[in-house]
């Protein structure tokens, strides 16, 4: 009988210690919703926009829960709302701050479609529609077969395009590891068997679509620096050997 009753004792113990760690739970959720509440938004890291644009695009409000805002559709409507803004962080500084950190992108290139033409960065995200004449001033893409692009979604190339959206962003993501982006005047996608990059205003440069393009560029960086400022005409990255490069003079 001692036994049995110090079993229901230790029991009635161990119930005690789940109601009080219920008790401190709901004590600080109370407190939480209580307490923290939004009263400023920061926003660093705008060229392009105001902070008081992306404050507003947040749709938080003051009075609103710092604790328990839903911070991953806060980035969304960020992304979604601001076309140039390429990363988003958005965090808390208690007791009352919501700290929002955000990254612009700028135009690379260019893309007609429709009639219409399309400033897109170099990840491949839709910035915004242009005159011809201010995509001109970009890394023109040509003869690429594009879906219509929305604004702040990513550029969706046809199937039957021989140039994929993923080895497009590839393709201009390396070239700007090596601040080549701005050096190159157009890619071009219309043959089927190779692709055309007009470089520096003064080289056609060919090369497989599915060439391993960090090897590629560099080499064609090298074969540019050794050239004469003058010279112009075709340099071939699509030869039989995969380090082989060739220079063409023009006549």
């Amino acid at each position: 009988m001692p036994k049995k009753r110090r079993r229901r004792r230790r029991g009635g113990g161990k119930a005690a210690r789940v109601l009080s760690v219920l008790l401190a739970a709901v004590v600080i959720v109370a407190a939480l919703t209580l307490f923290f509440k939004v009263e400023e938004i920061e926003v660093t890291g705008c060229r392009r926009y105001t902070p008081e644009e992306v404050a507003i695009i947040t749709q938080v409000e003051k009075g609103d829960n710092l604790i328990l805002l839903d911070r991953f559709r806060v980035k969304q409507r960020i992304f979604e709302e601001l076309p140039y803004v390429s990363e988003v962080r958005v965090g808390r500084r208690l007791p009352d701050t919501l700290v929002v950190e955000i990254t612009e992108t700028g135009a690379a290139a260019a893309v007609e479609s429709g009639g219409a033409w399309w400033l897109l960065s170099k990840s491949g995200k839709v910035l915004e529609m242009v005159e011809e004449a201010q995509a001109a001033e970009y890394l023109l893409l040509e003869n690429l077969t594009v879906e219509p692009p929305a604004v702040s979604s990513r550029l969706a190339v046809s199937e039957e395009s021989p140039l994929t959206a993923e080895r497009l962003t590839e393709l201009m993501e390396e070239l700007d590891k090596r601040d080549m982006l701005t050096r190159a005047d157009s890619i071009d996608a219309g043959d089927p068997d190779q692709l055309v990059i007009s470089y520096d205003g003064r080289f056609r440069v060919e090369i497989f679509y599915d060439a391993d393009f960090p090897y590629k560029l560099d080499s064609l960086r090298k074969v540019v620096e050794e050239l004469q400022p003058n010279e112009t005409g075709t340099i071939r990255m699509n030869m039989q050997a995969d380090n082989e490069v060739r220079f063409i003079p023009d006549a």
